[in-house]
């Protein structure tokens, strides 16, 4: 990397983490404090956990519809009994760990696509710019306050910051000339992601489709099962039967929320909001249904269709955030790893290729930022980053 650009990318990082810290502890001093209160309810159902309770909300137990937006513990048992095990750390100190392992975790994400793809790519025209592995890692790492969706995340300490890790993680397994260690990994990351949020599961069928005439992706699809069971093995040992049926309840209490809200950015719940559905969500619920089934379809021809596995992945990766009828801001921050290959990639194109893929992906970044006042242009942004992988693909002339 150049050192104006080394130099700017610091200058970037340090003032945008600054401005990040800053207001993570603005947040931290309100009261209560409003920063990472996602994680604080992970942490609270892992203490439930820990002291024999139920990590759900009686109420919803009963089967009380709670409202899409408000905060209640409505994941499976297992990530519950996950977080019994932090259950002493007090929450602030768990918090900047959590922090901490995410960025570290894209961090290893942008340094291991680097490595395998080739991110010390000659000079293009003696005038482009070589970069090392690790130089790709940091440069991410120094630009996640950048990265709206995924700083948002951080600071609500949401579980989704640890998704551009498994994502990338999936997408690392379906590279060209992965090893064996690399597809069980795969595999093994969406099967966490899956058991974690449930939305995640429609790539188990990209993993499917894809694996016919595919050995690599078999074995991706043989651990990402043997991991589900091994999971739900050691969660009913643990706990037993009780909290999956609570959990059942759980969901179907879940599934009467009122979806209808500015802040869910799910397709029909902006369609419903947009023909003026109000606070009634009969209407999101039915258009649930055909984006959910457009949703699966997309990744089943993405995985048929698509020979490119980078972008045949990035369109079932996409498609996975609308599966469910709630589609919150941080969600996009999953395909990060997939901006960062389309960039990776393009070194090795024409220079005019470069130029439009690095465009793209820049402008999805600002187009994510705003999107935090509408939320519809998220879409927008996912759309710019699929483009720029399709226009990063091998099959391109190169320079």
């Amino acid at each position: 990397m150049s050192p104006r650009t080394a130099g700017l990318v610091v200058l970037v990082g340090v003032l945008g983490w600054i401005g990040l810290v800053w207001l993570g502890i603005r947040l931290c001093a309100t009261n209560p404090p409003t920063a990472g209160f996602d994680l604080e309810l992970l942490l609270q159902a892992g203490r439930n956990v820990a002291a024999g309770r139920s990590p759900y909300d009686p109420a919803m137990l009963v089967g009380t519809a709670p409202v899409a937006e408000a905060l209640f513990y409505s994941y499976p048992p297992v990530v519950a009994q996950a977080m019994a095990v932090f259950a002493s750390i007090p929450s602030p100190v768990m918090f900047v760990a959590w922090t901490v392992a995410a960025v570290a975790g894209l961090g290893f994400v942008a340094r291991t696509l680097a490595a395998r793809l080739g991110a010390g790519f000659a000079p293009r025209g003696g005038a482009g710019l070589s970069a090392s592995p690790i130089v790709v890692g940091v440069a991410a790492v120094a630009l996640v306050p950048l990265m709206f969706p995924f700083a948002i995340g951080l600071l609500f300490g949401n579980l989704d910051v640890f998704f551009p890790l498994l994502y990338g993680v999936i997408l690392i397994g379906v590279l060209p000339a992965g090893s064996t260690a690399d597809a069980a990994s795969s595999g093994a990351a969406a099967s966490f992601a899956s058991v974690a949020k449930l939305h995640p599961g429609s790539l188990g069928l990209w993993l499917l489709v894809r694996s016919v005439g595919a050995p690599d992706v078999r074995r991706a699809v043989v651990a990402a099962a043997a991991t589900l069971v091994a999971v739900f093995a050691v969660s009913l040992l643990v706990g037993g039967v009780q909290p999956w049926a609570d959990y059942v309840t759980v969901i179907g209490a879940g599934s009467r929320a009122d979806l209808v809200d500015p802040r869910n950015a799910g397709p029909a719940a902006q369609l419903a909001l947009l023909v003026g559905g109000g606070s009634g969500s009969a209407l999101a619920r039915t258009l649930q249904i055909p984006v959910a089934a457009l949703a699966l379809i997309v990744t089943a021809v993405a995985a048929i269709r698509l020979t490119d596995p980078v972008e045949s992945l990035a369109w079932a990766a996409a498609a996975s955030l609308v599966v469910l009828p709630v589609t919150w801001y941080h969600y996009p921050s999953a395909l990060i790893p997939f901006a960062i290959v389309a960039l990776l990639r393009s070194r090795a194109l024409a220079p005019a290729i470069a130029q439009r893929v690095g465009l793209m992906t820049a402008v999805a970044t600002v187009v994510a930022a705003i999107a935090i006042a509408w939320l519809p242009l998220l879409y927008v942004a996912i759309g710019l980053v699929l483009a720029a992988v399709r226009m990063s693909r091998s099959d391109r002339v190169p320079a």
